[in-house]
């Protein structure tokens, strides 16, 4: 499993952001429920949202402007809880939870 995801790493990383599926997700508070789930806030979004193209107004300096904003990187997109599971980074490199489920 380690290969496949540094595999899909080494392919992605130069055009990382392609990967994004852009549903706006990350962009908004998130709790978790009693039983671990991720609760996301849709009446909260950042104030950079747009919420209807869920797309970034300040993409490009995101990071300078919104202290908020943290970057998606490959230990994010493998670890971080509050990561939906219907987001790409994490059906591409969560690789246990599609091995779990086909379990299932």
């Amino acid at each position: 499993m380690f290969f496949r995801i540094l595999k899909a790493w080494l392919y992605w990383r130069k055009d990382w952001d392609s990967l994004c599926n852009r549903c706006g997700k990350c962009c908004y508070t998130r709790s978790f429920g009693d039983k671990g789930e991720i609760i996301i806030h849709y009446d909260d979004p950042c104030v950079n949202l747009d919420t209807e193209t869920n797309l970034c107004r300040i993409y490009k300096d995101r990071f300078r402007k919104c202290i908020g904003c943290g970057k998606v990187n490959l230990f994010v997109a493998l670890f971080y809880p509050s990561m939906p599971k219907d987001c790409a980074y994490v059906q591409t490199f969560r690789l246990w939870r599609k091995q779990k489920e086909n379990e299932e």
